[in-house]
């Protein structure tokens, strides 16, 4: 067994593009103190853009919802079904960590749930950084560092923009909360990566089976149990969860071999 390869090095833009304008974001809108006038300007936008359009997006950056999409590489890439666990596991202490120490209250308890747009549950603590735009920008990153996706990055990126920009619309995060998940989901994933390929204990069968089997329930969960608590999102859950395992189950479907060139 050989480490996988990983044909991006540190000195890669793709590495520290993302990453370095989520920190000159940061930079600019704590020196501006601008955080949150942007605030309310997105969250007013999505008041007139309907609560189902934002929910369905901002479920996207449901760490469930992030793993069961991870099925989809089973069988498939397992090298990067491998990479999917320590990215997992460095985007949640990221998250983890400073949640709870800097303990940064969210928009609901500092402006008022009756004086903002919210959408689902009117969370009031622990906003710094947004777990989903953690999970949605190391996703990215995983699509565009393992694929090793050139112009079609912007395509990954932009859906986790949406995301981030979608916890301001739902009214739980500040901007800067966004910004730090972008920063944070996007090294997660570059860590991992590079970990995955140096420790490659995850490409051995057992494991492999051990990893689609978590993943494979939690898009099963999606489908019948889970909930991301956006009842606007439900059909969309669903969905997500039975393309997943639909994805996973026709690799067990065998190939026709072509035909042998008659002569």
């Amino acid at each position: 067994m050989t480490a996988t390869r990983v044909d991006w090095s540190w000195r890669s833009p793709r590495v520290w593009l993302v990453p370095a304008a989520a920190l000159l974001g940061a930079v600019v809108l704590m020196a501006s103190g601008a955080n949150e006038r942007v605030f309310l300007v997105l969250n007013q936008l999505a008041a007139r853009t309907g609560d189902a359009l934002w929910a369905n997006i901002t479920i996207l950056g449901d760490t469930t919802v992030a793993l069961a999409l991870g099925l989809v590489l089973a069988r498939r890439r397992p090298d990067l079904l491998w990479a999917v666990v320590p990215v997992a596991a460095l985007a949640t202490v990221w998250t983890r960590i400073f949640k709870p120490v800097l303990d940064v209250l969210r928009p609901p308890a500092v402006l008022g749930s009756d004086t903002i747009h919210v959408i689902g549950p009117a969370y009031h603590y622990h906003a710094f950084p947004s777990g989903h735009a953690t999970t949605a920008f190391a996703l990215a990153a995983l699509c565009v560092l393992g694929f090793r996706l050139r112009g079609w990055s912007l395509v990954p990126i932009a859906i986790a923009t949406l995301v981030g920009l979608s916890r301001c619309a739902v009214g739980v995060h500040w901007p800067l909360d966004v910004l730090g998940g972008a920063f944070g989901g996007w090294l997660a994933a570059a860590l991992g990566l590079r970990a995955s390929a140096q420790v490659p204990l995850g490409l051995r069968p057992a494991a492999q089976w051990v990893i689609s089997a978590a993943l494979a329930g939690c898009a099963a969960a999606l489908m019948f149990r889970y909930s991301t608590d956006y009842p606007q999102a439900l059909w969309f859950e669903r969905a997500i969860g039975a393309a997943c395992l639909a994805a996973f189950a026709a690799t067990f479907i065998p190939k026709r071999g072509r035909r042998a060139p008659r002569g």
